[in-house]
């Protein structure tokens, strides 16, 4: 470590999303003095929230949750003490509605781990009996240890075509589940990190595939909570306060630069920031240096939400998958948090939302309505009072066959920087789940090299 002022912090990290946080106070979970540094006003990047005005309810600007297979994740919770703000399922179960409002439920039986899997797709609703036994072989194919390599090269529409599912077992159950997952189209993403994800779920046993889903703003799950108990430790979070470019010395970080023209001393930063801002922190001939610049050649993926507030109850059901739908999922906010609003408000949300993210915002409000009263008719005869809009242009990276080799390990060629994020080389699609097993990490590693 190099030499510091007896102010200075042991580490510093640069960005306060998901990724930041979690490496934030895992470091100071293992004693050391962290200072993290936001350049927004606020904390919580891609997944916070905020009291919309017009109507007093807390609004996600993205809908994010939880398997219990997340275990990164759900450490990063227990650590601040808030994981009882997640209301997780006692039973695996997911709602799908069909158009006309034909309810059908995906639920996980009693019985152990793999064999309730095997149940839950014997009974998938909307299929025949043909469709899903050959979903029970191609879960077990992807779920079974084999070459990543083969299926990184693969797009999940030519992974399941290979193994012969039926367009309508597309339809129902593949295809909802990849765009979930991934947020990137079946034909183009690759089946990679979907087996990641499904393997994790598998060897979690019964609980992996529990949905939980905040029943606070997600800022109140996560993002203010890693603030107090960062401070509650000594530790330095500092919003408004952008980095320009990382002090390199040799072949180490020995600082930060801020905009203001101001320096933090310091031999250990963790760059938690997407990939064009990381590139913009570095001096221009480290920025072309292979490790760091091929995340140049990541693209990225909407997701693009609507809220639409009424008078009276929409649906009885928390969330529900939106069959064939242009929108993707319903989430029914009173359901999930008890919206104290007074008003029934519900999220719409579509993922890979790349054709609809430029689109108007009246023209995506339309839409929502009409997905709703399509799949839930007893909307039709409501009226929203109110709509919000909300589009994430870059809600996260696109992983198509190839996109793993752009993707950085958390160690560096430099000594003393290390890289975070959901796009970093966690074996996970960009999820909440691989941005804290990315933070961990690089905790690991940094009190590894002596911070």
């Amino acid at each position: 470590m190099t030499a510091r002022g007896a102010g200075a912090p042991d580490a510093v990290v640069i960005g306060a999303g998901f990724a930041g946080l979690a490496t934030a106070t895992a470091l100071a979970a293992a004693g050391a003095r962290v200072t993290v540094l936001e350049g927004r006003p606020h904390v919580g990047g891609r997944a916070r929230s905020w009291t919309d005005p017009t109507t007093g309810s807390v609004v996600d600007n993205g809908q994010h949750l939880l398997l219990g297979c997340c275990t990164e994740a759900l450490a990063f919770l227990d650590r601040l003490g808030t994981r009882d703000r997640l209301a997780m399922q006692a039973r695996a179960e997911i709602p799908l509605v069909d158009a006309g409002g034909r309810l059908g439920l995906f639920r996980q039986p009693r019985a152990p781990g793999a064999i309730a899997a095997i149940g839950a797709l014997l009974r998938y609703p909307g299929l025949g009996l043909r469709d899903r036994l050959a979903l029970v072989r191609a879960a077990a194919a992807i779920t079974r240890p084999r070459d990543d390599q083969a299926l990184e090269t693969q797009t999940v529409a030519a992974w399941l075509a290979s193994l012969g599912q039926s367009s309508e077992s597309r339809r129902r159950f593949w295809d909802p589940l990849a765009l979930a997952v991934l947020n990137e189209d079946p034909e183009v993403a690759s089946v990679a990190g979907l087996a990641a994800v499904l393997r994790r779920a598998a060897q979690a046993g019964a609980g992996g595939a529990l949905v939980g889903l905040a029943r606070v703003g997600l800022s109140d799950l996560y993002a203010d909570p890693a603030v107090h108990w960062l401070r509650a430790r000594g530790g330095d979070v500092r919003t408004r306060c952008p980095a320009r470019r990382l002090i390199i010395a040799g072949d180490r970080a020995s600082g930060v630069l801020l905009a203001d023209g101001g320096r933090i001393d310091t031999g250990a930063v963790i760059v938690a920031v997407p990939p064009r801002e990381m590139l913009d922190l570095l001096p221009p001939a480290l920025a072309e240096e292979r490790h760091f610049a091929r995340c140049g050649g990541l693209a990225e993926t909407a997701i693009v939400s609507v809220y639409l507030w009424f008078g009276s109850p929409v649906s009885e059901v928390p969330f529900a998958g939106l069959v064939g739908g242009t929108w993707h999922w319903m989430f029914n906010r009173r359901m999930i948090a008890g919206d104290g609003s007074g008003a029934h408000a519900v999220t719409l949300v579509r993922s890979a939302a790349g054709d609809l993210a430029g689109k108007p915002a009246e023209t995506l409000a339309r839409s929502a309505l009409d997905d709703l009263r399509r799949f839930f008719p007893e909307a039709a005869r409501l009226t929203p009072r109110r709509t919000l809009v909300l589009k994430e242009r870059r809600a996260t990276v696109s992983l198509p066959p190839g996109a793993a080799a752009l993707r950085p390990a958390h160690a560096t060629p430099l000594r003393g920087v290390w890289l975070a994020g959901d796009w970093t080389a966690t074996g996970l699609p960009a999820t909440l789940e691989s941005a804290a097993a990315s933070g961990h990490a690089c905790a690991r590693l940094a009190t590894a090299g002596g911070v």
